[in-house]
């Protein structure tokens, strides 16, 4: 009887593909994962995404596409920062942005616009304008998507317990200590810096408020925080206006957290332990630290023999940020973390 209840949920996950996927349909855009095993687009991959601007108010796109040669012995260090234009031959490594329904260059009036979306990689993509925003994780792996979709809007001050005060001013966060040292870090198409604020390890640590410049026009990725006390910013910048998503509740990682009925991941320190629970499901983790760093490896699976352990340890970022996605086609789970003095924070921001 289980097997044919998993033959049946294999059989409507496969049907589901032979039609277009849409992701987000709200009238300002229209997100699309598109079949392309017949080649009918130019870009070489099985399938696409397509973004259309549905109104005249362009759809600026950011795109990650996180590299998956490294493992978690060895690291991918491959990032590599394209222009605005993406056409083939496409070398399947890049941060990559452009404009769908623009009007700045000639290739920005194109809509709807075509993208790579490669096999067995996980890729972030950033949809934006003025507040309109959206942040989107995806990955496809034997003609399935997993996907999660998070909306944005207009940024609010707030505070983190305890550790700092988080606001906005013009074109500027300012952050301020409550009470002991906030790191900060921050990753901008690429670029990564590490800062504090009411520090000692440095002189330039030792300010109690400081001021950081929101980058114009592009994407990027803010963790602020101390210990098991995290917040994260996503955004970008336009024209004096700011769209952001902020997730701003953590907890330790000592604490496991759980996908019930596929995974379980807990963190002491820099070691991470993920325990594949599901007896069906390989439990297949990216991870993408700010430094442009990345890995993937598998937890139960059987491409290679590094992968069958249902139960695996490994080492996170010490004292840099980073985000690290669980999945198996319809099983997603997405945190942020942050690790100081062997204490590990995480924000669950889909778990």
């Amino acid at each position: 009887m289980k097997k044919c209840l998993f033959l049946g949920a294999l059989l409507c996950s496969l049907m589901s593909l032979c039609t277009n996927l849409v992701l987000i349909n709200d009238g300002w855009v229209k997100l699309t994962v598109v079949d392309n095993r017949s080649r009918q687009y130019s870009v070489q991959t099985d399938f696409v995404l397509e973004v259309r601007a549905l109104r005249s108010i362009p759809v600026e796109v950011s795109y990650l596409m996180i590299d998956n040669t490294g493992t978690p012995h060895q690291p991918s260090g491959v990032f590599v920062t394209k222009g605005s234009n993406l056409d083939p031959p496409w070398d399947g490594t890049c941060f990559f942005k452009t404009e769908v329904g623009g009007w700045g260059q000639p290739e920005f009036v194109q809509n709807p616009k075509f993208l790579p979306l490669p096999h067995y990689r996980t890729c972030l993509l950033l949809l934006a304008r003025y507040e309109n925003i959206y942040l989107v994780f995806v990955r496809e792996n034997d003609g399935q998507i997993s996907h999660v979709v998070f909306k944005g809007g207009t940024f609010q001050n707030f505070e983190i317990p305890g550790v700092a005060r988080v606001e906005k001013f013009n074109n500027e966060f300012v952050i301020t200590s409550l009470s002991q040292p906030v790191e900060v870090g921050m990753w901008v198409e690429g670029r990564y810096s590490h800062d504090e604020v009411g520090g000692w390890a440095a002189p330039a640590y030792a300010a109690r408020s400081k001021r950081y410049s929101i980058p114009h026009y592009e994407m990027f990725m803010m963790m602020i925080g101390r210990y098991d006390k995290l917040a994260l910013i996503i955004g970008k910048e336009n024209d004096g206006r700011l769209g952001v998503l902020q997730f701003t509740v953590s907890q330790s990682w000592a604490n496991p957290i759980e996908i019930q009925g596929f995974c379980r991941c807990a963190a002491l320190g820099t070691n991470l332990t993920v325990t594949a629970i599901s007896q069906s499901w390989p439990v297949e983790i990216t991870h993408f630290a700010f430094d442009n760093t990345s890995w993937q490896w598998e937890v139960g699976g059987w491409g290679q023999p590094g992968f069958a352990p249902r139960e695996q340890t490994f080492s996170l970022k010490h004292y840099t940020p980073g985000l690290i996605v669980v999945n198996r086609y319809n099983f997603i789970g997405v945190v942020g973390y942050n690790e100081n003095d062997r204490q590990t924070g995480v924000i669950r921001l889909k778990w």
